[in-house]
């Protein structure tokens, strides 16, 4: 009676699924010790079987070792203690030892394998199972085998043990049914679940709930939707709808469907919730992202960190990364999808030094970073040119054995392509194994930016042979290229193979390119044309890429056109005002030069400053024209008084034809010598050891005169002078720049 009345006490505490689980069975385990000093081999077993089910394999086998004469149940025990704890070394020792087997014995040896990941040693597990012949096959071990299909996505064994199912007669239990079912709708073989499903003479809301997932994973709205209106909902068929619809693009429905659910009065849990957060992020609906937050505190599941991490992506997407940090800051327990969420947040939103803060701040906190969360650090430090902290998170990358995953490589790839490493950016492309269409135009992107248009060409028509599709990312890339280099008819085939053989509508950024194509070669009245055609008129982009060629090349005329085009669309753009006005500055019409700025005045338009910076020992020294702020300020213009006279007798003259004052030659010139990446490229030429190249970042386009400069500078000095300008790269070396004087 007393082993009865224990082992009830055991079966309840392992029925309970509490926490206090472990703290428990001790103690009952401490009470058998004291009342029955030889407790029979029955109580031991379920002594063995309470403590395998909570995975203490140190506790099953000190009972076991005690029991006195052990069956193949006290056996069977102690391999299910080692196969739910991932002893599997230890469960193989046990399963030899054995002095006889049946159907459990051979499913907890699967059943091992199978929780450990290991698919192959499962089924050459169940193969030897099934060769032994003197064991039964049971419906437990085709769910099990069920299972590990549909986990793996191991679509041949599916489909053997369906064989196996119909050759023993199984088919008509529903609790084989259903995981053959579960299998085949998550493993996208949607004809299949369909023939099991209708098969059924009894359907369960499990059953719909499988077949609807397996439907809406492949795509099939409408048969879903079917499904799911006539079908017997639970709190988990409306979830599964929602995340369903939303995956499918279908936000807006997803949406509607959660507040269907909610006026329904269904129970919602974190499932529920993260499943419509990322639809209102994708839509930018905040307004219903802070009601669905309200509904997510009212449930009290603020403190979820699956909630929570849907939530900081919700306003990150919605770009109030505001609010995205209080939820994520309020955290308890943040683990590296919240972490990750913030990361992305940031980048996403052109905030990517607070997005390489955050990844830094994750490291400290001791949260190893995913592939995932590590490209999108690396693309921050692309996106802000850092290749000092990029170069260290490649060295993560390496360390970590997360470089083998694409993401990281693509990520990369693109870094050393923006900081001007094009050669590091080759070598890590070269050296992947596996390129998709992203890893390719990040480097059609990288030779374009770079001004090495040829090699953008040919790496362009290398990824149409390998049979990858290029999207407009990759035109985009190509035909700037193109437009760099000068190669006006090569582009214009670029742009009619996009639309004609690729389907790509083009976007602002393509016509954008198209009209830089035609003006930056002078063929200003082609541009006119073309845009003339284009389905709807030029962005700012556009316009200011017009308008900067009319500068260029002196064209009033057209100049006057694009700045009255720019103004009109975006009066407070600067562009239309300060380029039109160099444009009467070079032509010396200072009245229309004056005329322009009291416009400006009146409508309260400043121009943006030029700015550049350089990075050195972990520090951002940045610079503005005539800059007095710098701490370095008298050797900065004592390096740069004694490179004007180097680069003259090197054959500099000063080009003053763009300055937009009307002020004596020898002013024009001073103010030119004061540019604000002269400033920062003395700056590097005294801190920057010799043996490094200088890097300086701008924030608008290198006017010519310091082009011209930088090249004398270069020359004069022996040294590299890289210039990441708003446009594109400027490698200066021995007198000569990588864009050929084009750009």
């Amino acid at each position: 009676m007393a082993s009865n009345y224990y082992a009830a006490q055991i079966k309840q505490c392992i029925g309970s699924g509490g926490r206090n689980q472990s703290r428990l069975l001790k103690t009952i385990h401490g009470h058998i010790i004291k009342t029955l000093p030889y407790p029979d081999t029955f109580l031991l077993n379920n002594i063995v079987h309470g403590y395998a089910s909570i995975r203490n394999s140190t506790y099953a086998r000190k009972v076991f070792d005690g029991t006195p004469q052990p069956n193949l149940f006290s056996w069977n025990n102690l391999l299910m203690a080692y196969s739910k704890s991932g002893h599997l070394s230890e469960m193989e020792r046990i399963f030899k030892r054995l002095p006889s087997r049946d159907d459990v014995t051979w499913n907890l040896l699967i059943s091992g394998y199978s929780l450990s990941g290991l698919v192959g040693a499962a089924v050459k597990a169940f193969n030897t199972m099934m060769k032994d012949g003197s064991v039964n096959l049971t419906r437990v071990t085709l769910m099990t085998m069920l299972q590990l299909s549909s986990t793996n996505g191991h679509v041949s064994l599916g489909r053997q043990i369906h064989g196996h199912i119909i050759k023993r007669g199984f088919e008509s239990y529903l609790k084989v049914r259903s995981p053959l079912l579960d299998m085949y709708a998550k493993l996208g073989l949607i004809s299949e679940a369909k023939k099991v499903f209708f098969g059924l003479e009894y359907r369960n809301t499990v059953m719909c709930n499988s077949l609807m997932g397996g439907l809406l994973a492949c795509g099939m709205i409408k048969d879903a939707q079917h499904l799911f209106r006539g079908m017997e909902k639970d709190s988990v068929s409306w979830t599964a709808m929602i995340q369903g619809l939303a995956r499918n693009g279908l936000e807006k429905e997803a949406i509607q469907l959660f507040r269907e659910m909610k006026m329904e009065g269904l129970t919602m849990d974190q499932y529920t919730f993260g499943s419509v957060l990322p639809a209102c992020g994708e839509l930018g609906a905040i307004n219903e992202g802070k009601q669905i937050h309200a509904s997510i505190i009212r449930t009290n599941l603020q403190d979820n960190i699956y909630v929570d991490s849907a939530l900081v992506d919700m306003y990150c997407k919605c770009k109030c990364t505001h609010y995205a940090k209080t939820v994520f800051d309020r955290t308890k327990q943040k683990n590296v999808v919240s972490w990750t969420a913030m990361v992305v947040g940031y980048g996403q939103t052109g905030r990517a030094e607070e997005a390489v803060k955050v990844f830094l701040d994750m490291q400290r906190s001791g949260i190893d970073p995913d592939h995932y969360t590590l490209g999108h650090a690396i693309s921050a430090c692309a996106n802000i040119a850092s290749l000092e902290e990029g170069s260290q998170f490649h060295g993560k990358a390496i360390i970590s054995g997360l470089i083998h995953y694409i993401t990281v490589s693509n990520s990369l790839v693109t870094l050393y392509g923006k900081c001007g490493n094009i050669n590091d950016s080759t070598r890590l492309f070269n050296e992947m194994n596996v390129k998709d269409e992203i890893s390719w135009t990040a480097m059609v992107s990288a030779y374009a930016q770079f001004g090495r248009a040829i090699e953008a060409i040919c790496l362009f028509d290398k990824m149409v042979q390998h049979g990858l599709k290029p999207d407009g990312v990759t035109f985009t890339g190509v035909i700037s290229a193109c437009s760099r280099a000068g190669l006006v008819e090569k582009g214009q085939r670029y742009f009619e193979l996009m639309i004609n053989e690729y389907g790509i509508v083009p976007s602002n950024g393509h016509y954008s390119c198209m009209i830089d194509l035609l003006s930056r070669s002078g063929r200003l009245e082609e541009a006119r044309s073309f845009i003339n055609g284009m389905p709807f008129p030029p962005d700012a982009i556009g316009w200011t890429t017009l308008l900067s060629a009319c500068r260029n090349k002196g064209n009033l005329e057209m100049g006057k056109w694009a700045a009255e085009s720019l103004i009109k669309l975006d009066p407070h753009h600067p562009a239309g005002y300060t380029l039109l006005s160099s444009i009467y500055a070079s032509k010396g019409e200072w009245e229309c030069v004056a005329q322009l700025k009291r416009g400006m005045q009146e409508k309260q338009v400043k121009k943006e400053p030029g700015q550049s910076w350089i990075k050195w020992k972990g520090k951002l020294h940045s610079f503005l024209a005539d800059d007095e702020s710098s701490p370095y300020l008298d050797q900065i213009y004592a390096k740069l008084e004694e490179l004007n006279k180097k680069i003259i007798d090197n054959g500099y003259k000063p080009d003053t034809s763009f300055v937009h004052h009307d002020v004596e030659e020898a002013v024009k010139i001073k103010m030119l010598n004061c540019h604000s990446e002269r400033l920062a490229i003395a700056f590097g030429l005294i801190f920057v050891p010799s043996g490094l190249p200088i890097r300086v970042g701008k924030n608008l386009r290198v006017c010519v005169d310091c082009h011209i400069a930088t090249k004398h500078i270069s020359s004069v000095t022996g040294r590299e002078i890289i210039v990441r300008d708003a446009v594109r790269f400027h490698r200066f070396k021995d007198g000569t720049c990588s864009c050929g004087d084009f750009w």
